[in-house]
């Protein structure tokens, strides 16, 4: 079969058509390349996200710490992407006492950030101690510190339990009812029975306290004792009573061998109170330690 020939003009239609189609194609491909930042590619759904802004959490890294298990989130960051160059808005920090605390200038530095800009390296620069360290890849901000830049935290041994939450009169009272019999020998018998209260009054802070009992009730040899008749105020650890208690009350003090039996009158002024809790679990005298992670 012979073949066609194709004239000059023709071939350079041909041709032409030939690189149009091949370049058009390129030309479309670079106006939807991906965007890179830090050397992450970020897709641009991603990258409208950040236009937009995102918030990411806030860790606190020990410089020299491998890995991210020791890290610990004390707050978090709002970021976004401002027109190309990735920025901080603000910081907001979490308090709390099972976290690690930063120095007081390493805080100022955090909480004055205000559209601060990230380096090349996804980085800013706090103190001589401290810096920002951006993850893109895990979305998560890091604070990279030193021992410097750590603060002390204080852990309180006392806890004061407050003003008193019920404005109103009450009271509480408890009892105990107790009836006994005995068997004698020559077969008489003999009943008795006892009826003990103890009775606290209370107006917020202030207390009125009654300790008796009743022995014989019912009986022709009834009889009464009054044990403690006392007014006690406890609060913001201090405590103050006052009253008439017998020498069985006041063996909770500690020996009172030495005092005869009866009833003694007086009043007491200290800072043994019930209004403030101590935690016996630590230490008494101060005890600084630091410890080789973030908490």
């Amino acid at each position: 079969m012979p073949l066609r020939r194709f004239s000059p003009g023709l071939k350079a239609q041909f041709a032409f058509g030939m690189i149009f189609l091949f370049v058009q194609p390129d030309a479309s491909a670079a106006d939807i390349s991906a965007q890179q930042i830090g050397g992450v590619i970020i897709p641009q759904a991603f990258s409208q996200a950040l236009q937009d802004g995102m918030s990411v959490p806030l860790y606190i890294h020990l410089a020299g710490s491998q890995g991210r298990q020791d890290d610990q989130r004390i707050g978090s960051a709002f970021i976004w992407l401002d027109d190309g160059q990735l920025r901080i808005r603000k910081i907001q920090l979490e308090e709390s006492e099972d976290n690690a605390s930063v120095s007081e200038q390493t805080r100022q530095q955090l909480m004055a950030l205000a559209n601060a800009p990230f380096n090349e390296a996804l980085t800013i620069p706090l103190t001589d101690n401290a810096q920002l360290d951006l993850s893109l890849r895990q979305l998560l901000l890091q604070l990279v510190v030193k021992r410097e830049a750590l603060g002390t935290v204080l852990r309180s041994r006392s806890e004061d339990i407050g003003q008193s939450s019920v404005n109103t009169l009450s009271s509480n009272l408890s009892y105990n009812l107790g009836v006994y019999n005995n068997q004698l020998r020559n077969g008489g018998s003999n009943t008795s029975s006892y009826l003990s209260l103890n009775n606290v009054t209370a107006l917020r802070e202030h207390h009125v306290v009654l300790d008796g009992s009743l022995y014989g009730i019912g009986s022709g040899q009834q009889d009464s004792e009054l044990y403690k008749a006392m007014y006690e105020r406890d609060f913001a650890g201090h405590r103050f009573a006052g009253g008439m208690l017998d020498t069985w009350n006041l063996q909770s003090l500690g020996p009172m061998t030495a005092i005869s039996a009866g009833k003694i009158y007086g009043l007491s002024w200290g800072n043994q109170a019930s209004s403030t809790i101590f935690d016996s679990s630590q230490s008494a005298t101060p005890v600084i330690a630091f410890l080789p992670a973030a908490g």
